[in-house]
Parts: C-alpha cells; sequence; structure tokens
C-alpha cells in the first residue's frame, strides 16, 4: 500500500495547547468526510489507466489549483481528486477562503455565501483533505491573505471582517476605501500595517493548520493591491514611528513641521523608506504566521503565489518574496507566469531560481487562457531551468469545472506518463535573515497576477 505523503511531514504529534497567538479555547472537532451526504449529481469519471510501475518515485510537484467554484459539494470535491489522480498529479491546492470567508468550519471567519444551500455539516476543506489523502495526494489550503471582498454591495453577514473593522481596509490617497474591483485595486483589501489585521489574519490561518490534516498553507494576495495604497492616517502614523529611530532629530522636526500642512509629508519626504516600510509589515505577516505554523506542526509547507517580476512585487505590492525564500520564512514560492510567452516566462523562471536561495521553486502556468501545447511547453521548460515542478492555474479552467479531462489528459500524457511523489519541500533557515536592498528598478514589463 502507498504511504500516505502527509506522514513524511506530520511524524511528530501537534502540542495540545498554542502559544503561538491564537486564542487558547479548546479546538472543536472537525467532522469526518464519512459524514456529508451528496447533494449534487454524481459526475462519472472513467477508470484510471493501471500504473506503468508498481511504486512511486520521489520526484517533482504536480499540482493544481482548484479555484473554491469546485469546493461547494462534496461530489465535485471527488471529481477534482479522482482526475488529478487519474493523470498523475500529485498536489492540491484547494481554494478555501476567497474573499475573507470560509469553505471549512472556521472559528474567525462566516460560512461562504457560495456556500448558501448546503448541509451545515458539509466541510469543503475536511472533504477534500480525506478524499486527497486516501488518492495518495498532498493537499494544501489556499488563502486569499489581504483581498477580502470585491463585490458592488456589502458582505451579508455582519460577521464579515468587511462588516466588523471597514477601519481596517486599505485607503488610498483621500483616505477613501474600495470595496469593488479597479484598475490598480482588486476589491477590498486589508491594511498589513495595522496589528488588528495582522492578528486577524494569523489566528485565520492557524486556525486550519492546527485543526485540519493539511500538508501545507498557501498564501495568495499576501502584498498591497498597488502602490496607490494605504495611505490612512494610522499607516502615516506607523511609518513616522517606524523612521524616526533612522533620522535625526533635525530631520524629525522638519518632517512634523511640514506635515502640519499636509499630513503627506512624511511620505513625500521619505518615499524609497516608505516602500521599504510597506515591504517590511508584509513580510511581518508572513514571517508571524509561518513561524507559528512550523511551531505547531513542524513539517507543515507554508508556500506563497506572487508576482513573478521581483521588482514589480517588492516595489509596487510591498511583496519581498526572494527575502522570504532566502530567510527561509517561507518553504517555497509559486510565480505565477501566467504569460503566453514561453520566452518571457523561461526569463522570470530562471530568474526566481536564481534567487531562491535553493528553495522550491513552482512555475506557476496560466493553463485557462492557452492551448495544452503551451503548458506543455512551459513545464518542460520549467524542469530544465530547475524549477521544483509546476502548478496549473486552474483545475477549474482545464476541465471546464470537471465536465472534461481531455486537457489533463495532454498534460499527463506529455508531461506525466508516470506517478511521482513530490520532493521534500521543508529545509532548515541557514541564510541570513537580513533583508536585502529595497527595490526600485523594473526590469521587465509587469504581468497580469491571474491571482
Amino acid at each position: 500500500m502507498p504511504i500516505h505523503p502527509a506522514a513524511r511531514w506530520l511524524a511528530a504529534p501537534v502540542g495540545a495547547a498554542l502559544t503561538c497567538g491564537v486564542a487558547a479555547a479548546t479546538f472543536a472537532p472537525v467532522p469526518s468526510a464519512a459524514k456529508f451526504q451528496e447533494f449534487s449529481a454524481p459526475v462519472p469519471i472513467a477508470p484510471p489507466v493501471p500504473l506503468a510501475v508498481p511504486a512511486m518515485k520521489r520526484g517533482e510537484v504536480r499540482a493544481m489549483w482548484v479555484v473554491r467554484d469546485s469546493m461547494t459539494s462534496p461530489q465535485k470535491i471527488r471529481n477534482a481528486v479522482a482526475l488529478a489522480k487519474k493523470h498523475h498529479f500529485n498536489t492540491l491546492f484547494v481554494q478555501v477562503r476567497g474573499r475573507g470567508d470560509a469553505f471549512y468550519h472556521s472559528r474567525f471567519e462566516p460560512r461562504s455565501e457560495e456556500l448558501t444551500g448546503t448541509p451545515r455539516e458539509f466541510d469543503p476543506l475536511a472533504v477534500a483533505v480525506s478524499e486527497g489523502h486516501k488518492a495518495g495526494l498532498e493537499v494544501h489550503a489556499w488563502k486569499n491573505t489581504f483581498l477580502v471582498w470585491h463585490k458592488g454591495r456589502r458582505p451579508y453577514s455582519q460577521q464579515h471582517v468587511v462588516n466588523r473593522h471597514s477601519e481596517w481596509l486599505v485607503q488610498d490617497r483621500n483616505e477613501h476605501i474600495t470595496l469593488t474591483e479597479k484598475k490598480d485595486c482588486e476589491g477590498a483589501f486589508l491594511d498589513p500595517a495595522l496589528p488588528g489585521v495582522r492578528e486577524h489574519t494569523k489566528n485565520v490561518f492557524l486556525d486550519v493548520a492546527t485543526r485540519y490534516d493539511v500538508d501545507g498553507i498557501h498564501f495568495d494576495y499576501v502584498r498591497f493591491p498597488s502602490d496607490a495604497y494605504s495611505f490612512s492616517r494610522a499607516d502615516l502614523l506607523a511609518f513616522r514611528s517606524w523612521l524616526i529611530p533612522q533620522v535625526s532629530q533635525n530631520e524629525i522636526e522638519y518632517a512634523d513641521a511640514k506635515s502640519r500642512g499636509n499630513r503627506m509629508a512624511w511620505y513625500h519626504l521619505y518615499q524609497n523608506r516608505w516602500k521599504e516600510w510597506r515591504q517590511s509589515v508584509v513580510t511581518q505577516t508572513v514571517r508571524e504566521i509561518a513561524e507559528a505554523a512550523h511551531l505547531a506542526k513542524p513539517r507543515l509547507i507554508v508556500s506563497a503565489a506572487v508576482f513573478p517580476n521581483h521588482s514589480v512585487a517588492s516595489r509596487d505590492k510591498g511583496q519581498l518574496w526572494h527575502h522570504w525564500l532566502q530567510a527561509g520564512i517561507i518553504d517555497a514560492a509559486c510565480p505565477m507566469t501566467y504569460n503566453r510567452s514561453t520566452g518571457l516566462v523561461g526569463k522570470q523562471i530562471r530568474a526566481a531560481v536564481a534567487a531562491s536561495g535553493g528553495r522550491p521553486i513552482i512555475g506557476g502556468v496560466g493553463a485557462w487562457q492557452m492551448s495544452a501545447g503551451s503548458a506543455i511547453a512551459k513545464g518542460q521548460l520549467y524542469r530544465a531551468l530547475g524549477a521544483g515542478g509546476v502548478n496549473f492555474f486552474s483545475y477549474d479552467g482545464m476541465t471546464r469545472y470537471g465536465r472534461t479531462e481531455a486537457y489533463l489528459a495532454k498534460i499527463s500524457g506529455s508531461l506525466f506518463p508516470s506517478p511521482a511523489l513530490p520532493p521534500n519541500w521543508r529545509r532548515p533557515a541557514t541564510l541570513s535573515a537580513a533583508a536585502p536592498a529595497i527595490v526600485t528598478g523594473e526590469t521587465e514589463s509587469p504581468v497580469s497576477s491571474g491571482e
């Protein structure tokens, strides 16, 4: 019988109590997936092709992002697992927090509106973990970190963070928040500069990391929306406090005098330091969550979906992901190399591998917008460039929400002709945690995130 992939990482028992900032209340048990009732018509899956080899060798990450639309019934989840196993994938990143909501039994956030009408006992993440592990797949909990809403109305639940703490949302230069998607902002973002936001976000991630048998937690939208945010009074005061130990008394007095006539004076005087400060608060969020998660489960994998152009990511988004890898804050990164140009994404992956500090780079393929042949070419290139694997965005796009497996058949026929276990991702941090110099230049054109 194949060894369960999670057994490699979860050998050590989890302590009964947490010491990492989560409320010390006793965690409610997660219901068994066997208790869930079917409530959607089954989608037939052709039987898997017999394996060509009797035992799987350890190899590469072969992953798909599974968007929350495919997490709304037990049968949809089982369908995704069955197709992944049949076509020799070994890892699923299942989206369980889309917009400040939960596709699991959360202690901190409301059940997703997209689960309206489903039985209350239905726990999508529990089903995904149970079914995935039975099939020999690793299951990582994918969460949108700071993006928490995008619709023209407010969430229905009064417990949603947008309704409970609208003061936590990022603000533009005119101190306005946004709920809907626009050119420089995908919707309502929480502001990582605020201590309350960082604590809430840590609780949300640890709620899953400590109560579910997931193989990893996966950050997405772990950034500011753009360099047009956030300029709240709280942000400007926090920036001043952060910078004061680094400047002279004369400079402090000058900036404070300017601030009496212009609240943005500290920003205008120290714009490069502002960028560095924004990077520091995003990094602080990631570090606090990763350290607490690793304390609770030392073999848990912490990864992040990141912008492939590091200068854009760090300068405009505050996403200093090269440093996260080099300092051992995260275990792996998935650059969203979604561009159709194989030449461009090859350049991006080559740069990512070179700057990764030896940690895995899992190349993200924008499969929803390209042919299977183009996606296969990118996967082959990632291998040649030393990436640790490939992650396709997304299962939903490639299979038309589980209705066809033709795209996956082409992928497995060319890239994955036989099954393979993923590599061990976790490694001890050996490099300095000192942050590198701020990046202010741009070397490539920005690519649509597709997050």
